[in-house]
């Protein structure tokens, strides 16, 4: 029964990638409105509308709530293109002062004017700049419901399943009384869960979530994108596995930064089984023959784009040691690609950084959330070749049966639209590859957080020194501390380190996550030390009590730069929220991945000054600022060769399936 309800409802086709003239025409037309400050000043008029509108509304009860919120319905049901036409504009202001109201009932919480009009820009298709604290998660349902009237697909895309799952719960109450349903898609839901889930109004989930979905739904149906062929394609049976999707239209972008930025780096790709025992042999033999192999001599390790090059004496002494080896050995270019991957499995990939060890099995981090990713896998034979560095049991290799990139998934949107804290610098790239407009709501609140002057270490040892002492101190003060590390590894050290000093403190990473909400709810609390990765905080708030407000409020104390200032902010941005104190501090080393990783030619002359204590802070800052410059033009041009790589693709099928006919 379940399946036939899945076959025959109603399948919304994703938007073509290609742009068509009218496309191309109403894209110009909408950057010359913003350059000419259009939207703006339909903003402002929209606020001053809503405003009054309020004091009305706040006099309904409940049954003529009820009443108005449904004739809103019934106009937003027309709103089925890629831009509101003029009719739903015109309602747009009665509409969101209704749902203030509705939300000021249903959770006892009215937005404010930055929510309301982040709101609006949403609405008419931006990507939104508010303040850490500003209640992103408000001004993002707001636009929800407004699009989750037309009856078609609106999805809230969250940075992490957690954030999904909160959302869902917490926002329940609201979207019932907005006559909406809603629900969460998750990674351990079956499909017929999954199928239910997205017959919801509005869905939550992650980028990843979605886009996985959507490549197994077109796995299924053999990429039939038409929905009368997709229909008769699911009636006539014999499908592994039902499609889950109602199709794509509307997507809220929550953290859109990083779920458009951070996360589109690499794609995502559907694997399927491939039993292949040789390459399992290979993989351990290969294991066996690194240890025989020395970095510098026989290769050059390239930390930038994860890789190792080999030197002639390399190949030299590969091609040696292969004389002797089976058959799949002579092929140069296969044996030097596993040899490659067990080099890249024993000295770039890092266990407590890249991946954990959970019970018997590699579990890849995500490096961007801290988060273990289980049942996710590298492909061509990596995830094999770190098994067997590690020594566990061996899983068998996939194959890649499908593949898509960030952009081009969330560029199938009809209508795109998100909010952020840290929009710094990445304006052109999301109106290149997401065709979306950036504006920057000003905060409620004038901020208190103060970022104190990075401090500057020779070694790591020196540093790690440092912040505990810092950590220390804070503590003994009564304030509230946060140590925020990329690695799960250096999260264990100075808890560790803080442990044997005899201070007690939390840890939340990759390992210790289950009790993640308890954890962030007491972060606040004076005098609590919270040692965390990156997992920590993106979407949360840390509340204070009065008592830290007056001595200081929350110190974040930053462990090493990441390969952004945008992305530092985001750690920064855990204190001084909504008007609070607060204080941000970075650490900073000379041997740093950052700098080890990206620094440019040019700037490898310097490095020597680090050495002089007159010297050594100018020259950290201005190498670290150099490597991240670096790092945001090498991760840009990645993300463009993707963008490229899945044109190429698709015009490749494009001419496959004109030849077929």
């Amino acid at each position: 029964m379940i399946g036939q309800a899945i076959s025959t409802r109603v399948w919304y086709p994703p938007r073509s990638g290609e742009a068509s003239a009218n496309q191309a025409t109403r894209r110009f037309g909408r950057r010359v409105n913003h350059l000419l400050g259009h939207y703006s000043r339909q903003r402002h008029r929209e606020i001053r509308v809503i405003e009054e509108l309020l004091q009305q509304f706040s006099e309904l009860d409940r049954d003529n709530l009820e009443e108005q919120l449904n004739s809103c319905r019934a106009h937003f049901s027309k709103d089925t293109g890629t831009q509101a036409p003029q009719s739903v504009v015109a309602w747009r202001p009665r509409a969101l002062a209704l749902l203030a109201v509705a939300m000021d009932r249903s959770l006892g919480m009215t937005p404010y004017r930055v929510q309301l009009s982040a709101a609006i820009s949403m609405h008419q298709g931006a990507i939104v700049q508010l303040a850490p604290g500003e209640g992103k998660t408000l001004a993002l349902a707001l636009v929800a419901a407004l699009l989750g009237w037309n009856g078609r697909p609106c999805h809230v895309v969250t940075a992490n399943d957690y954030l999904a799952q909160r959302d869902t719960q917490e926002l329940t109450p609201y979207y019932q009384l907005c006559g909406l349903t809603v629900a969460t898609a998750l990674p351990d839901m079956t499909s017929e869960q999954l199928a239910l889930a997205y017959q919801a109004d509005v869905v939550y989930a992650t980028g990843k979530q979605l886009l996985a979905d959507f490549l197994r739904d077109d796995l299924t149906l053999a990429g039939v994108r038409n929905p009368l062929q997709r229909h008769l394609r699911a009636m006539r049976g014999g499908l592994l596995r039902q499609p889950v999707m109602r199709g794509l239209f509307s997507a809220v972008v929550d953290e859109a930064d990083s779920v458009l930025i951070d996360e589109a780096n690499t794609p995502l790709i559907i694997s399927g089984p491939d039993q292949n025992n040789l390459l399992l042999e290979a993989v351990t033999l290969a294991r066996q023959l690194a240890d025989q192999f020395a970095p510098d001599h026989h290769y050059h390790i390239d930390l930038s784009y994860l890789d190792v090059k080999f030197t002639d004496e390399g190949q030299t002494l590969l091609d040696t040691l292969c004389l002797n080896l089976p058959p799949l050995w002579r092929n140069d270019k296969r044996r030097e690609e596993l040899l490659r991957q067990a080099l890249i499995a024993r000295d770039i990939f890092k266990r407590d950084r890249h991946y954990v060890v959970d019970d018997g099995k590699i579990v890849i981090v995500d490096e961007n959330t801290g988060r273990s990713m289980p049942g996710r896998s590298w492909s061509y034979g990596l995830h094999q070749a770190v098994e067997a560095r590690e020594g566990v049991e061996l899983t068998q290799p996939t194959r890649t049966m499908a593949r898509k990139s960030f952009q081009s998934f969330f560029k199938h949107y009809h209508r795109l639209c998100g909010a952020s804290g840290t929009l710094q610098g990445i304006a052109g790239e999301l109106w290149q590859s997401y065709d979306v407009l950036t504006v920057r709501i000003p905060s409620r609140l004038p901020s208190r957080l103060v970022v104190s002057p990075a401090q500057t270490f020779l070694t790591e040892a020196e540093k790690i020194e440092a912040i505990v002492h810092r950590t220390i101190a804070l503590h003994l003060a009564q304030l509230p501390v946060l140590v925020g590390t990329r690695r799960i590894s250096d999260s264990e050290k100075i808890a560790e380190m803080l442990m044997e000093q005899g201070y007690d403190c939390s840890v939340l990473n990759a390992k210790e996550h289950t009790q993640e909400a308890y954890v962030v709810a007491q972060a606040g609390q004076p005098g609590k030390i919270t040692v965390a990765t990156n997992m920590a905080g993106r979407g949360t708030d840390i509340k204070i009590p009065s008592e830290v407000a007056r001595i200081g409020g929350l110190h974040v104390l930053m462990f090493e730069p990441h390969e952004s200032r945008r992305v530092d902010w985001q750690l920064f941005g855990r204190a001084g929220r909504q008007g609070a104190p607060g204080n941000a501090v970075m650490f900073v080393a000379a041997s740093d991945d950052l700098v080890r990783k990206h620094l440019p030619w040019f700037g490898a002359p310097l490095q020597p000054l680090v050495h002089l204590p007159r010297c050594r802070r100018f020259t950290l800052h201005f190498i670290t600022a150099l490597a991240q410059w670096r790092a945001q033009r090498f991760l840009w041009k990645q993300r463009k060769l993707l963008i490229k790589r899945d044109k190429l693709l698709r015009d490749q099928l494009t001419f496959a399936e004109r030849s077929n006919l």
